[in-house]
């Protein structure tokens, strides 16, 4: 069953606006222009730390609004390597993030990072702010050093753009086949055993005030299953780039599962 997690307390500057979602934990929307979307970052408070998942997009001072939020040394995990989630890195001194993504930052959107100044993510470690556990999971798909993060004890799962808003990106060049995303979903569902009040928090929500929990992964795992096995083919998107045009599909509160018709399998069948 899921949960509506009331805001407690709202925070605004000019670029940036934050509400509490629970008790020491952020939802901070990077504001959206004609432009672009909202993007959604995360700040969890412990009694020791405090960890910020994703930068956002704009140029603004982020960190200077997070000390609004916490008096607490701050920590930056940068979710997969998209720029519109990881443009105020630089401001930050200790930075989380899979160095499978680093180059697809400079590639794609001219961020540059030392990865001898950044901390792997393998997935697999446990981030410990203080009265708080997060744990870091590995999950290519969208991108191949994609993470979410799990807090077990609240049953809060962080997942950026790993399982979409709704809408998921599968048909980029640096995204895995579908086979092995569903893989992926299916150790997911997995560890997410028995949270039936399980909340789940994407990159691009704030705005639409989505309310997503397990039946949302599962949906998006028979998805990918049905396209693996044949039983659903998508239709062509209207965008028909090399980039980001593909076929789209949909289930349950998946409306739009993008990918590659040569991109199903991890080794493409002969037609």
């Amino acid at each position: 069953m899921e949960r509506t997690i009331v805001s407690e307390h709202k925070e605004y500057s000019e670029h940036y606006e934050a509400r509490e979602i629970l008790k020491g934990v952020w939802q901070i929307s990077d504001k959206p222009d004609k432009l672009r979307p909202a993007v959604d970052m995360y700040l969890i408070e412990g009694s020791e730390k405090a960890l910020l998942i994703d930068a956002g997009e704009s140029k603004s001072d982020l960190k200077g609004f997070i000390r609004r939020l916490t008096d607490k040394p701050v920590e930056l995990l940068i979710t997969h390597g998209h720029g519109d989630h990881a443009v105020g890195v630089y401001q930050f001194e200790k930075v989380y993030m899979s160095h499978k993504d680093i180059d697809v930052l400079d590639l794609f959107f001219k961020i540059k990072l030392d990865k001898s100044k950044v901390i792997d993510l393998e997935g697999g470690e446990i981030l410990e702010l203080g009265g708080c556990r997060i744990e870091v999971i590995a999950f290519p798909g969208h991108t191949l050093g994609s993470v979410v993060l799990l807090d077990e004890e609240r049953q809060l799962l962080f997942t950026s753009d790993g399982l979409g808003s709704g809408t998921l990106w599968m048909q980029l060049t640096h995204s895995t086949s579908v086979e092995e995303y569903y893989e992926q979903l299916c150790k997911l569902e997995e560890r997410l055993e028995g949270m039936d009040k399980l909340r789940v928090f994407p990159g691009h929500d704030c705005m639409r005030q989505l309310n997503f929990g397990l039946e949302y992964i599962q949906d998006i795992k028979i998805l990918a299953g049905k396209i693996v096995s044949g039983e659903i083919t998508g239709e062509a998107t209207e965008d028909k780039s090399e980039m980001f045009g593909g076929l789209k599909a949909s289930y349950g509160k998946m409306k739009e599962f993008i990918y590659k018709p040569n991109k199903i399998y991890k080794k493409q069948r002969p037609e």
